[in-house]
């Protein structure tokens, strides 16, 4: 399994090895370890040096009950410690598919800059996606399958992720394709925007 890393800033993608002693850990601890190890403890959730993190299981992709969940992770806004908020929907299991266990999103874009990240199974790759800033949750999520196809997971914020928001959440899309499962604690959408 995979860790991969975006450096929004400068536009660069790279994948790393699951470390060995983290491959059997939940979704909810391996943002803990992670966050621990990589984000300063007094830096600012919504500053350059804070990142955004998505994780599953170690059993996200089984067909097991219950374990296809995704975590969302990052230092809260609203309470200034690690936070993980999870959800349900196909993410997770995408997520595992494509033998990736995390996402580490790290240095804040330049000039306000808006990005989506394509993750398939070919490739990941960080596009401008200027023309989607504003969009509410599920029209975004129509624009994207209708570009994308019908067979994605979409991971979005609405206006008050992209304004950063303290309260604000992370939308993922269910299995009809509609953004209606939140990660809704901690303001992470804040974090994501």
């Amino acid at each position: 399994m995979k860790i991969l890393r975006v450096k929004i800033n400068k536009e660069n993608i790279s994948y790393e090895s699951l470390p060995h002693e983290w491959e059997y850990l939940g979704a909810s601890a391996l943002i803990a370890k992670i966050v621990n190890k990589e984000v300063p403890p007094l830096c600012d959730p919504l500053c350059a040096e804070s990142k955004l993190f998505v994780a599953c299981g170690p059993l996200a992709g089984t067909k097991a009950p219950q374990l296809g969940r995704i975590s969302i992770g990052g230092k809260s806004p609203l309470t200034q410690g690690i936070k993980e908020a999870n959800s349900g929907g196909p993410a997770g299991q995408a997520l595992d598919r494509l033998g990736l266990r995390a996402i580490v999103v790290e240095e804040a874009p330049a000039s306000g800059k808006t990005y989506c990240l394509f993750i398939s199974k070919d490739k990941a790759q960080l596009l401008p996606a200027d023309e989607y800033r504003g969009m509410k949750n599920y029209a975004l999520a129509d624009a994207l399958r209708a570009k994308y196809g019908d067979k994605i997971a979409v991971i979005s914020i609405g206006l008050a992720g992209e304004r950063q928001y303290k309260g604000a959440s992370v939308s993922l899309t269910d299995i009809f394709g509609d953004p209606s499962r939140n990660a809704a604690r901690g303001g992470l959408g804040a974090v994501m925007g």
